[in-house]
């Protein structure tokens, strides 16, 4: 069973890092042609070359990681930070391929990264530990304040405590 479970496991891993190869060769192939058909030279002006290459360089990291982690036995399709990795590697390509097909104001896309990274820093940390506001909405209460005295009730208590009140039921009385 263990087998099956690490051949399934270095499979996807495998289709993965094959993805990331096929990806990279196609949007950096698809860039530099349509720089060069832009202008119709080997150099282009610094304000294409710098960003390309710096976005070029994470994004290659981030892979070169992908790939030592799958050769390692990590499972790439975990959530958390490999997601996340995955997400700058594919926000890198759609920028890469939007400019040199549509518009060079696609370089704001990246934008997305330092905002969703904010957001993250503010639901996880700063509103529950700095604040001290709770990511979970605040439990229905029957139009009076929570008190701290009295035990929190099942939704069976609840229930029968609502059908008391209604007078449909009778209370227990014990002896």
């Amino acid at each position: 069973m263990a087998k099956g479970a690490q051949k399934r496991l270095a499979s996807t891993n495998a289709r993965a890092v094959q993805t990331l190869a096929l990806g990279f060769a196609i949007t950096n192939t698809l860039y530099v042609i349509a720089q060069l058909v832009r202008y119709r030279s080997v150099r282009w002006p610094a304000a294409v070359l710098v960003p390309y290459l710096l976005s070029e360089a994470i994004a290659a990291g981030l892979a070169w990681q992908l790939v030592g982690m799958a050769r390692s036995g990590a499972d790439l399709a975990q959530a958390g930070l490999t997601a996340y990795m995955f997400d700058i590697v594919y926000i890198t390509w759609f920028v890469h391929g939007s400019t040199a097909l549509v518009s060079r104001y696609f370089w704001w896309t990246y934008l997305v990264i330092p905002l969703y990274a904010l957001y993250l820093l503010y639901t996880h940390i700063l509103a529950p530990y700095v604040l001290g506001r709770s990511r979970a909405p605040p439990p229905a209460t029957q139009g009076k304040a929570p008190d701290a005295r009295e035990p929190a009730l099942s939704r069976r208590q609840a229930k029968l405590q609502a059908r008391q009140a209604r007078g449909a039921v009778r209370p227990v009385r014990h002896a």
